[in-house]
């Protein structure tokens, strides 16, 4: 499975697992990178292929449920 273009210009929300901060960026940020900080905790977060697939995921059901 890969991740879908659908959401690139979409608004997308993570949360920090340590402070719980949400993160929020378009579709093709997520896309691109792999590690980044916490702009409120500094923690330096990995987010990998698999977590990224279940952040489109959950956006894609949340985004096109109604369509």
């Amino acid at each position: 499975m890969s991740i879908s273009d659908e959401l690139r210009d979409v608004s997308l929300r993570y949360e920090c697992p340590n402070c719980r901060r949400p993160i929020v960026r378009n579709g093709s940020w997520f896309k691109a990178v792999s590690t980044f900080r916490c702009e409120a905790c500094k923690t330096k977060l990995r987010l990998g292929y698999s977590a990224k697939l279940a952040l489109f995921e959950c956006h894609h059901k949340a985004t096109f449920a109604g369509a």
